[in-house]
């Protein structure tokens, strides 16, 4: 989850009564991750990446580097950057569907991820060799003096499946498109040696295919309203609490919240258990989330109970 300035956005609202000692609350506007525009929920969920090998060379080099320019662009954006998605390879059967549902669930637990992405083999065309260009502009050597571009058209499917996905299916999707790249040469080359040479570039060529196969699986930012509860003139704890949850500072929150939900009033228990719900929730822990709303629903339900619950699912994807 991010945030942004929530300046200006500060609205308090009387949630029981107009008394001085009843509940009140203020709105937080966090931008948090929503579904990728492929319709999976890739937040929160640990991932593996598995790529087949077959008996093409080509066909391999390129599996192996779309997979890895695919993994790393789903890591800058779910990981900051970190190295957190594996890459697995496994070798081709001739006649196997690799879209079968037991196929996808025994990768699951042999990687032990929550989602796994199996990219097939992959259909590479014949390089297409355009006509040499004299290279203008700066001094190079005879040898490189003119450049070619070099396009191959490729297809390949990937699956996918979500264990915490509660559809339990596995989701296909394919892909063909044309990736190139340049070739320098002393104009006299021909277009078949020019031809074999591009195929050395497969991996740089197919880990940029990888990047952007990645982007239908990326985050979409939704802005949403969560709303804290606090009370107005009562134990400090709670304008405390409140002041760290304005600031997103959710740690400190909680722990101002954990000495409020002893209170003899059954409604500021469940209140203060409401509070530490939405704090494991910001800080990325959905089923505690989940546990403490059912601690704050069993002392008294909270009239925004329901909601916060219903968002809990919809982006941990239960």
């Amino acid at each position: 989850m991010k945030r942004t300035s929530i300046k200006g956005t500060v609205l308090v609202l009387a949630l029981l009564a107009l008394a001085s000692c009843a509940p009140q609350a203020f709105i937080i506007r966090p931008e948090m991750r929503g579904a990728s525009k492929s319709g999976i929920n890739l937040n929160g969920k640990t991932m593996a990446v598995v790529y087949l090998t077959g008996n093409e060379a080509n066909s391999n080099a390129f599996n192996a580097s779309v997979a890895d320019g695919f993994a790393t662009r789903l890591e800058e954006d779910y990981f900051g950057g970190a190295r957190e998605i594996e890459l697995f390879k496994m070798e081709a059967v001739p006649g196997a569907d690799y879209s079968n549902k037991d196929t996808l669930i025994n990768l699951v637990l042999e990687s032990g991820k929550d989602v796994v992405f199996l990219f097939d083999l992959p259909e590479l065309g014949s390089p297409i060799v355009g006509e040499p260009t004299k290279v203008t502009g700066k001094r190079v050597p005879a040898d490189s003096a003119y450049v070619s571009n070099v396009a191959m058209t490729f297809t390949t499917k990937v699956y996918v499946y979500d264990s915490m996905n509660k559809e339990d299916k596995v989701m296909g999707f394919t892909g063909s498109k044309s990736i190139t790249t340049d070739i320098y040469s002393d104009g006299k080359t021909s277009k078949d040696r020019i031809s074999r040479s591009s195929l050395k570039e497969i991996p740089k060529m197919a880990e940029k295919a990888g990047s952007l196969a990645a982007s239908s699986f990326l985050s979409n930012w939704i802005q949403e309203n969560f709303f804290v509860i606090y009370y107005d003139g009562a134990e400090k704890a709670w304008n405390t609490a409140a002041g760290h949850a304005y600031s997103f500072e959710w740690d400190k929150a909680i722990e101002q919240w954990m000495t409020l939900v002893n209170s003899k009033s059954a409604e500021k228990r469940a209140c203060a258990a409401y509070n530490i719900a939405l704090g494991c929730f910001m800080s990325g822990q959905p089923g505690l989330a989940l546990e403490w709303l059912d601690r704050s629903d069993k002392d008294m339900p909270v009239s925004l109970s329901k909601e916060l619950r219903n968002k809990i699912k919809q982006y941990a994807g239960r």
